[in-house]
């Protein structure tokens, strides 16, 4: 078996969390090793990572501090793969990532930032092996993350009509990657049909590695 980078992605509420758990006790039940699994999510727990969350959690409109946005989720993402990715994926490891430089691409593009210049600060980051994009309205998006007990408050992009933006612009993702591995999934079913056929597409992949 050798390293293998999967990326989860997909607007807030899509369910990404949930069917990575699935995955992953799909994968175990395959027979792959729990200490080949790494599961990881960015923002991330480092210094920067904190500082985004810490900003998401803020009083602030999707459409201001743009470049603030830009330059610690750069920086997080920098400190990621150089700690966590690159090692695990030396170690050959299977790598279940909840969000990766497409989130960055979608969302800061939607605040203002050229695209050209976000796609410039990511031309050095390795590619992973599979993207899935779970896509589904924003409406259903909203009421997930509303009955989430978890969730205290709604954080500065999770808004009906900027969630739609992200939608919309999640879809056409696969269109500035076409070399890039990325599938589409309706995330709108419920999360064991989902999980199914993420399943169903990606442990024929890693049984070939």
């Amino acid at each position: 078996m050798k390293g293998f980078f999967i990326v989860f992605e997909g607007i807030d509420g899509s369910g990404k969390g949930t069917l990575i758990s699935g995955v992953k006790k799909l994968l175990l039940a395959q027979g792959f090793p729990e200490e080949k699994i790494l599961f990881t999510a960015e923002p991330t727990k480092g210094f920067y990572g904190k500082k985004v969350r810490e900003l998401l959690k803020s009083e602030v409109n999707p459409d201001v501090n743009a470049k603030q946005f830009l330059d610690l989720y750069v920086a997080d993402r920098r400190e990621h793969v150089e700690k966590e990715i690159l090692p695990a994926l030396r170690e050959e490891k299977i790598i279940l990532c909840d969000r990766f430089k497409y989130s960055t691409i979608v969302y800061q593009s939607l605040q203002g930032i050229p695209l050209k210049k976000i796609l410039e600060l990511h031309e050095k980051f390795p590619v992973p092996d599979l993207v899935f994009i779970l896509d589904l309205p924003a409406d259903i998006a909203l009421q997930r993350i509303k009955a989430d007990s978890k969730r205290q408050r709604l954080e500065a992009f999770e808004k009906k009509v900027f969630l739609e933006k992200v939608r919309h612009v999640f879809t056409c993702v696969k269109t500035l990657f076409p070399e890039e591995k990325i599938l589409v999934v309706d995330a709108s079913r419920g999360a064991k049909e989902v999980e199914k056929e993420v399943a169903g597409i990606l442990i024929p992949l890693l049984g070939k590695k």
